[in-house]
């Protein structure tokens, strides 16, 4: 049952909240690299591997995973913060089988996406099936990420159910990954209001700003 596990797809996107002046300022933008000036602030935002500093479109990450099997990420990505201000990350990991032949992958949504299972460190608060879907993962990282700060990396074992039956023989899996930010705000009142208006989850802080639990 040999399984290739590509990183296909991989987008950055910030989304960030601000009060600026008392009101509410808001934008979104898409791209590997992206960045917005809000007032005399900049907030950017970057996905990469680790070890190269770049991003490559399409990467072979694993090879040959067996039911039951355990394996460590051989491409480390983490999220770079390339403005100014704080923010809070958050990685959205979309896990999914097909047919992966001739360079081309092709998605099988019948497969059952919970037999993939993604492990990373304990830095990042993590919550599945928030949306009742077992494609998606989310990945909170704890720290607000400073200026040219960097994460830890996001993912760092993906293991196979040992239930996986002859159904997923010579299937792939295919892996998207999301980026997006709020703003890091000092008020403790603020950042909560932005990331429940943002990303539809309640979070709780401990005294140094960092995210300790986050309810739905």
């Amino acid at each position: 049952m040999n399984k290739r596990i590509v990183l296909m797809g991989v987008a950055a996107a910030l989304t960030a909240t601000a009060l600026i002046g008392g009101s509410l300022a808001y934008f979104q933008a898409d791209g590997g690299d992206v960045q917005q000036q809000m007032s005399t602030r900049t907030l950017g935002i970057s996905l990469k591997e680790a070890g190269s500093g770049t991003l490559p479109a399409e990467t072979v990450l694993l090879d040959g995973a067996m039911p039951g099997e355990e394996l460590k990420m051989e491409h480390e990505l983490v999220v770079e913060n390339t403005g100014d201000t704080p923010l809070y990350t958050r990685v959205t990991v979309t896990k999914t089988w097909g047919d992966y032949a001739d360079q081309s992958f092709t998605k099988e949504f019948d497969k059952d996406s919970s037999m993939i299972t993604l492990e990373t460190d304990d830095n990042w608060y993590i919550m599945e099936n928030t949306d009742g879907n077992d494609e998606n993962l989310y990945l909170y990282y704890k720290a607000p990420l400073s200026e040219d700060a960097t994460t830890t990396p996001i993912l760092e074992r993906l293991k196979i159910a040992e239930s996986l039956t002859n159904e997923y023989a010579d299937k792939g899996i295919q892996l998207d990954v999301e980026v997006d930010a709020v703003q890091a705000s000092e008020s403790e009142s603020a950042r909560q209001d932005a990331i429940l208006t943002e990303w539809g989850v309640w979070p709780e802080f401990d005294g140094a700003g960092n995210i300790v639990s986050i309810e739905e």
